[in-house]
């Protein structure tokens, strides 16, 4: 036995309450969203987060039971509801928070995100469905799992549901390696799709830095010149009044300050229509036909990422409409927008 439990109840238990778990959120986002939904990473009808938490509270509720009372029975725990609520809601929050940071750090995801709600650690955990966790494990414990504990071997014999979990557990896995290959697959889909949205922008991106960059630099030249052509006119205006030869002089030697002025602003447009001659030139870094074919790459990529709306992208979209990608966040949103099966359920 582990922690008061038998390896034949760690395995059963673990598929119930992943089941059970699953179906709960089914349920809840039914009835938050009025929308049925297959939540959970795996395609199948199972999260595994639910399974793990479980067995966390129940062997350590187990080992509690054993300092206290020096023995733990058969896999029920025996804790006052206020002791299995505050061990309920941290070890079901650890697990949500291991199984978050995870993810993240595999798959450059957020798959849930608590980021809007108060009291909440880096989004993926929050007080308030600390709470939810910590209510369903007392709930669960003290009216479910007494009774699954208790009749567990006359409900399904050993003889029966080792066989019949072999075969789910197996199952389970195929499940857990076809999903790990749709994610792997869509974030190479998506890093090619944003790759080819990168090439195609160059030229606008380039222009706008052309743009930008040489406006400001002959607009300061303008206003300089602007500047010296009034102090000029002023000079004029004064020696127009005067007639000295002195201050004719200094209108002269001011008048060749001007042409100077004038003699680099024509040099910088000359600098500029060259510049202009190498933006055209990076312009056509692709022919039309090479745009084409970009164009119509781009467009496989968005049907092969909506393809499977049961095995692929879309129903990991569906099941997890807060996803928040590390690597292509604004691209998955584009696409949302574009096309509305996208969008959750």
């Amino acid at each position: 036995m582990i922690a008061g439990m038998t390896y034949y109840q760690i395995c059963l238990y673990f598929l119930l309450y992943s089941f059970l778990g699953w179906v709960v959120e089914v349920i809840f986002h039914a009835v938050h969203l009025g929308k049925i939904v297959n939540r959970g990473f795996l395609c199948g009808p199972v999260c595994p987060v639910y399974g793990f938490g479980m067995l966390a509270v129940l062997a350590a509720g187990n080992g509690v039971d054993r300092l206290l009372a020096g023995h733990a029975s058969a896999g029920a725990v025996n804790l006052g509801t206020g002791w299995l609520f505050l061990l309920g809601m941290l070890l079901t929050t650890a697990v949500e928070l291991v199984a978050g940071w995870a993810l993240d750090k595999i798959f450059h995801a957020r798959w849930w995100d608590y980021s809007d709600k108060p009291l909440n650690f880096h989004g993926y955990i929050c007080l308030e469905f600390s709470i939810y966790w910590g209510i369903g494990v007392v709930l669960v414990v003290k009216v479910l799992h007494r009774e699954l504990a208790e009749h567990t071997a006359q409900m399904i014999p050993q003889r029966i549901g080792w066989p019949v979990m072999a075969v789910l557990y197996a199952g389970y896995l195929f499940d857990f390696i076809v999903t790990v290959l749709s994610v792997l697959r869509m974030n190479r889909r998506l890093g090619e799709l944003d790759d080819i949205r990168r090439k195609l922008r160059i030229p606008s991106d380039r222009l706008s830095t052309f743009v930008g960059e040489n406006s400001l630099e002959t607009v300061q030249k303008l206003q300089h010149a602007q500047v010296q052509a009034t102090l000029g006119r002023q000079e004029l205006s004064s020696a127009l009044s005067e007639y000295s030869d002195a201050q004719m002089n200094r209108l002269r030697g001011k008048a060749g300050e001007l042409y100077g002025k004038a003699g680099e602003l024509y040099g910088k447009a000359g600098e500029l229509y060259g510049k202009a001659g190498e933006l055209g030139s990076s312009l056509n870094l692709y022919s039309e036909e090479q745009r084409q074919n970009l164009q119509k790459r781009a467009g496989e990529l968005r049907e092969a990422l909506r393809a499977n709306r049961h095995f692929g992208t879309v129903r990991l979209l569906r099941a997890f409409p807060r996803l928040r990608h590390e690597q292509f966040a604004d691209l998955i949103e584009a696409l949302k927008k574009a096309d509305p099966d996208w969008k959750d359920g």
